[in-house]
């Protein structure tokens, strides 16, 4: 193949910045381990150049690494798929009693939008999953899809503890981060490390990003969500966010990738990511993001902007999408500092995606899915 133009991706996310989407971002684009690009446009705060090896905010982009955490452990025997949350997870219940891990990494686990969790409140991590085991179920475990933003990867992270002994950032770090030699990343901050990192840590910014949220007679009604006023605080940074927390340069969740798809030192035998990015979720409509997409385990296999049936990944709240495509060997991340409005952060990724897809030529053009146009309140399907 030969090599791509890819001048069209950083224009693109040029263009979007002057259009107020974002102040920065980065991209990074690899084909069967060979970089293409990896650069950074507009600013991480004013005044100063977004760098390529900044620290940006991956929000849900960071869960498959999570979710690679789980499958070592399965691979080795230490815990089933099936195994119910409950022999892990000390109080779990309140109708709750039959979820398995496989019904969280699907988000088919009965708890999507946990009562109370807090996500935006300084506590610790054993507090945010004893507010999730106490929460009741919204459905029979496995009889209904919704997306679980942040509590279902909370009790992933608690269980790889459980099972392992060490926390969640801290097995992280040993079992896939360093491995890896993702040397800018890590599942929050500690405010000593914020101050030695300075402004290499990046904020993000509110470009009009709004939440669904149900009003007592069933009406939704888009509601901003100022995430900003949280997400920049030095406590927040800190946090042990294992759904949304993971804090990074694009090109480090690009070597992620690049490792899942054997290029690169490998954190999951080649079966398992088959298993991890096979189809264990179809046909059930998510009931959070009005969607219907089938979902691999902790990854989605489904993507707008036009990419192969194979590509797998995540994407990250109205900022971020990392993805691979074992079908031509491509990985592709895509992060930015702007929460965007719902339509702005949705063109975003799907402009981004289907550029780097062009750009890949004739080769690729025959095993493209059409590329989705955006609907008022979601993607058409």
């Amino acid at each position: 193949m030969p090599t791509p133009d890819l001048a069209a991706v950083t224009d693109l996310l040029e263009a979007q910045r002057a259009a107020d989407w974002h102040d920065g971002a980065q991209v990074y684009v690899s084909i069967r381990g060979e970089v293409l690009l990896d650069a950074a446009v507009g600013d991480s705060r004013p005044g100063r150049a977004l760098r390529t090896d900044d620290r940006m905010l991956w929000y849900s982009s960071g869960k498959p690494l999570t979710t690679v955490a789980v499958l070592q452990l399965w691979e080795q025997g230490r815990l089933g798929l099936d195994d119910r949350v409950g022999d892990h997870v000390d109080g779990w219940g309140n109708g709750k009693e039959t979820a398995t891990l496989r019904h969280v990494l699907t988000h088919t686990g009965g708890f999507p939008m946990a009562r109370d969790y807090p996500f935006d409140r300084d506590v610790t991590s054993a507090e945010a999953v004893a507010a999730v085991a106490a929460s009741p179920a919204a459905w029979l475990p496995g009889a209904q899809a919704g997306y679980h933003a942040a509590s279902g990867w909370q009790i992933l992270g608690a269980i790889v503890e459980r099972v392992d002994g060490r926390p969640i950032e801290r097995y992280l770090h040993d079992e896939v981060i360093s491995p890896l030699g993702l040397t800018g990343t890590s599942l929050g901050i500690p405010l000593a490390e914020q101050e030695r990192l300075g402004d290499a840590v990046v904020p993000v910014a509110w470009k009009g990003h709004r939440l669904p949220r149900v009003d007592a007679d069933g009406t939704i009604e888009m509601v901003e969500y100022h995430a900003d006023r949280y997400h920049n605080e030095p406590w927040h940074i800190a946090k042990i966010e294992p759904g949304g927390g993971m804090r990074g340069p694009a090109h480090d969740l690009g070597r992620f990738y690049e490792s899942l798809l054997g290029c690169g030192p490998a954190v999951l035998e080649p079966g398992t990511v088959e298993v991890m990015t096979a189809v264990h979720r179809y046909g059930l409509k998510d009931a959070v993001l009005g969607l219907n997409r089938p979902w691999g385990l902790g990854v989605q296999v489904d993507f707008t902007g036009g990419t192969t049936r194979r590509a797998f990944g995540h994407g990250g709240m109205a900022t971020s999408r990392g993805l691979a495509d074992p079908t031509c060997g491509l990985v592709l991340v895509v992060v930015a500092n702007g929460l965007a409005g719902f339509l702005e952060a949705e063109r975003r990724v799907l402009e981004v995606t289907d550029a780097v897809y062009t750009a890949l030529g004739d080769e690729v053009a025959p095993l493209r899915k059409p590329v989705e146009q955006l609907g008022a309140f979601g993607l058409s399907t």
